[in-house]
């Protein structure tokens, strides 16, 4: 009876420590994430066929038409980033609209 009890509180006190370092975990990631206003849109035209080959969908070719880039002014840091976005984003969001996207990962805290 007394190794179960010890056993339980064991592996309680396992769970807690458990949830404790997650917990810290995610305020790590909270301060890597960063939102700001979208003050620019640009575009650099570098257009290439990038070829990726994988086991389920064997040889893949993708087409790139070149590079979209988002200005994002952080109100908070008091700066503004250019941070990279695919094209479907580029076209969906507009200038002025809010964009949440992750610090640049030399400034990240580990």
């Amino acid at each position: 009876m007394l190794i179960a009890i010890a056993s339980g509180v064991g592996i309680m006190g396992f769970v807690g420590y458990g949830i404790f370092v997650m917990s810290g975990w995610q305020r790590k990631a909270s301060t890597n994430t960063l939102t700001g206003k979208i003050v620019a849109k640009h575009f650099t035209p570098a257009p290439e066929d990038q070829i990726s080959f994988s086991r389920k969908k064997g040889l893949k070719t993708e087409h790139i038409a070149g590079e979209y880039t988002f200005e994002i002014r952080v109100s908070e840091e008091n700066r503004t980033f250019e941070v990279p976005v695919d094209a479907n984003t580029y076209e969906a969001v507009r200038v002025g609209s809010s964009f949440t996207f992750l610090r640049p990962r030399s400034e990240q805290v580990k």
